[in-house]
């Protein structure tokens, strides 16, 4: 019985060292982007419009954001020295616009992620970035009155 508790040990340690903290940045990029991207999904087209108050972004241009920062942080993620520019926000934010938009950030995203040769400080950026605007689309969401992707209950 100890052999093969100590074989299980070992194996589950191996697979612990083969992580690298991109895998690790990876899987918080996943989680993160799959609550932004049903956030953006589940919120109707005519509420593209809302915020909550009029110093604030409206749930559109918080997409939009999201968006534009994922064009700059995974874009330096693989090397690529572009500058911060907001061109998706500054444009259409209603959701039919946006939404390929999203997808083909989260596409660049993802290859960026996947590259064996990926800069691990600005995906980390994005990640947190990331995370902290999905925190404002939870308020927005719940002030429609809906329930965020990440909770499952109101």
């Amino acid at each position: 019985m100890s052999l093969r508790i100590f074989l299980l040990i070992v194996v589950l340690a191996g697979s612990v060292a083969a992580q690298t903290p991109n895998d690790e940045v990876k899987k918080g990029f996943v989680e993160v982007n799959d609550w932004v991207v049903k956030a953006a999904e589940l919120v109707p087209a005519d509420k593209y419009n809302y915020k909550p108050t009029e110093s604030v972004r409206t749930f559109g241009q918080l997409v939009a954001h999201v968006v534009d920062s994922y064009n700059y942080f995974c874009a330096h993620g693989v090397g690529n020295k572009v500058q911060w520019l907001t061109p998706v926000e500054k444009g259409s934010t209603d959701k039919d616009a946006l939404t390929p938009k999203l997808k083909e950030a989260v596409g660049r995203c993802t290859a960026a992620y996947d590259a064996k040769t990926s800069q691990f400080g600005s995906l980390f950026a994005n990640v947190g970035h990331t995370s902290l605007h999905y925190g404002n689309m939870i308020t927005y969401i719940r002030m429609m009155g809906l329930t965020p992707p990440s909770t499952g209950s109101p």
